[in-house]
């Protein structure tokens, strides 16, 4: 059984922005998000990711009634975080999964509560490791995300492109 790895939606953003998302789901993941966070996307991204759930590459989470009263009170825990923040941190607890993130105070909440937390480096660590992608395609995919992400850590980026330059 593959390891379940929730996505939310700042990565989806930088996935599906950069071109990395059907890269990213060649990797030995079940790659989700719940619906609450997808509905977040513009329609023009959800159209770009729709193919893959089709597929059954990509699953989304829908969330009950039920489900959603307790995320609900989740929120009350943190209010800084939104329901779709919460929704992640929900699911990412119920199904044993990592949670994929570059949201500081989602990734800090999710941390406390003993949740394994990575983000966009991480999953391009993982591809060019895997050699999903080429050293190559990962330096032209990170320097088109720090040009659309300005919030990644400036240091790790310039890391990996020197090592992958």
């Amino acid at each position: 059984m593959k390891q379940i790895a929730i996505q939310d939606a700042n990565i989806l953003i930088d996935l599906v922005n950069t071109g990395m998302f059907g890269h990213c789901l060649a990797l030995e993941y079940q790659f989700c998000t719940t619906d609450l966070i997808l509905a977040e996307l513009y329609e023009s991204q959800v159209q770009l990711i729709q193919p893959h759930i089709n597929s059954g590459k990509f699953e989304v989470i829908p969330v009950s009634q039920e489900q959603l009263l307790l995320i609900q009170e989740l929120c009350k825990e943190e209010t800084k975080l939104s329901e779709q923040d919460w929704s992640a941190v929900y699911f990412a607890q119920q199904k044993q999964a990592i949670l994929l993130s570059g949201d500081k105070r989602l990734r800090t909440v999710a941390e406390q509560k003993k949740i394994t937390v990575c983000g966009i480096l991480w999953i391009m660590d993982v591809m060019v490791n895997e050699k999903h992608i080429l050293k190559e395609q990962a330096f032209t995919f990170l320097s088109e995300l720090q040009k659309r992400n300005k919030r990644l850590p400036f240091a790790e980026c310039e890391k990996r492109k020197k090592a992958w330059g």
